[in-house]
């Protein structure tokens, strides 16, 4: 149903931060199935970096049809942190909601989400950003004390590392909320991707020798989070991104981090099912203010694999 009939001029309390770059045949589907689900409480913010494939239209269009998004087109941006460092910046609310990609469509549960987020924090003192599949959620305070830095591919890594370094992360496992509206690139771009995001892991303060240990850890099976394939790839390709990245801006990361092996271990650790949140926190979060949708959506019995 939509709900602009009950927007009003109030100041919103959510910011949903949304990036875009030319994803004209799933940009649509992917605002609609958002927008629908919000109240007047909620603002959708998309960040577009100068999209040459029509889909520029598509958003201007959108943005008449419902008062809560806003677009900010030609935004000027160089890569992906860029991008989603401005899209919290020119948030209005309270809290950003971000990670939903354009290429997505999202199942109605995005409001079961803050609820459950506000359950958790109303017993913790500290603030946080509790990450989800495809979704995560912080105060939009946090996001501008421990920005996004400028780097492409791997950005999330690069912050998730430094909320945990400040005990602000918490990985809520659950069922998957979205699926794909046909975006599928082909393995030339999955491995230009690839070795994007592996250089922009030793930008971010990541150091070679501990990765190439995990990479060889993982290919002999020794930590069973990836495949054997995919950790020889790892270990190949390492040394290339390595040498890629000694020609972009470097930043440190927390020093315990630097070993790559040790953050894999650490978020791990930081991904839990709800129960689990209750037990590490001491909290009891009332299953009714997440309502049975929540439920079914975010309360699993057994913890999911999540890599980062």
């Amino acid at each position: 149903m939509n709900l602009q009939n009950n927007i009003t001029n109030r100041q919103p309390k959510y910011s949903i931060a949304i990036i875009h770059l030319n994803m004209a045949e799933t940009v649509a589907r992917c605002l609609t199935s958002i927008l629908e689900q919000l109240n007047h409480e909620f603002e959708v913010i998309v960040v577009d970096d100068g999209s040459t494939d029509g889909s520029v239209p598509i958003l201007e269009e959108l943005e008449e049809q419902y008062e809560i998004l806003r677009v900010e087109t030609d935004a000027g941006n160089k890569n992906h942190g860029e991008a989603r460092r401005h899209a919290t910046e020119l948030a209005n609310g309270e809290y950003v909601l971000s990670s939903l990609d354009a290429d997505d469509e999202f199942t109605p549960c995005i409001t079961q989400f803050v609820s459950l987020y506000h359950e958790v924090e109303d017993m913790k003192d500290n603030r946080f950003c509790l990450l989800g599949y495809s979704i995560y959620m912080a105060p939009r305070s946090l996001l501008l004390d421990i920005p996004y830095r400028s780097m492409g591919y791997g950005e999330d890594r690069d912050i998730y590392r430094r909320l945990l370094a400040h005990e602000a992360l918490i990985g809520l496992s659950h069922h998957r909320i979205r699926r794909s509206n046909g975006y599928h690139p082909t393995k030339i771009q999955k491995v230009k991707t690839g070795i994007e995001t592996i250089a922009n892991q030793f930008r971010s303060g990541i150091h070679l020798v501990p990765y190439l240990r995990w990479a060889f850890e993982e290919m002999v099976g020794e930590r069973d989070r990836i495949s054997a394939r995919r950790g020889l790839l790892h270990l190949l390709t390492a040394p290339i991104a390595y040498l890629i990245s000694l020609r972009g801006n470097r930043y440190d990361t927390p020093e315990k981090y630097q070993d790559i092996g040790r953050y894999k271990d650490e978020l791990m650790d930081a991904h839990m099912t709800l129960k689990q949140i209750e037990e590490r926190f001491n909290i009891d979060v009332d299953r009714e203010a997440i309502g049975p949708r929540g439920c079914a959506v975010f309360d699993i019995d057994e913890e999911r694999d999540f890599i980062d």
